[in-house]
């Protein structure tokens, strides 16, 4: 049940894009891909401090500056059930940085990702305060 939350001062890639890298995120937890949320934040560029988006121009080979074209990589949250072992949320943010790197063209070591642990009492989830999985499964696959 990942709820991916991804923040930028670049348009949104549109919901195909999106619904693009939820199917990754499901196909690696095994889940249905209906169980995976992914949202996209439009930042007025004035309401961030990252230097890498503030690139506004870049030199070009004759030493002239023009704006920069490249898309920005954006800042992520993955909000995730604390079940999931430590070892498939890695996988799993490896796979986001991928994805985000083929899907926008930007550079993987500009993505930033951090995880949102979601614990038993703490959630609601199809009308219902999640109380806790099964005991995990050792391949860290949980629905």
């Amino acid at each position: 049940m990942p709820v991916i939350t991804l923040l930028s001062p670049d348009p949104s890639p549109g919901t195909p894009v999106l619904a693009q890298i939820a199917e990754a995120v499901t196909g690696l937890l095994g889940i249905s891909s209906q169980h995976c949320w992914v949202t996209w934040q439009r930042l007025d560029a004035d309401a961030a401090h990252r230097p890498e988006w503030h690139r506004d121009t870049l030199p070009t080979a004759t030493g002239q500056r023009e704006a920069a074209a490249r898309p920005r990589a954006p800042i992520g949250f993955v909000t995730c059930k604390e079940t999931y072992s430590r070892e498939t949320v890695g996988r799993l943010l490896r796979l986001l940085r991928d994805e985000l790197e083929a899907v926008l063209g930007v550079p993987g070591d500009e993505v930033y990702l951090a995880v949102r642990r979601a614990v038993p009492g703490e959630l609601l989830v199809r009308g219902e305060v999640w109380t806790g999985d099964e005991p995990a499964a050792t391949t860290g696959h949980h629905h």
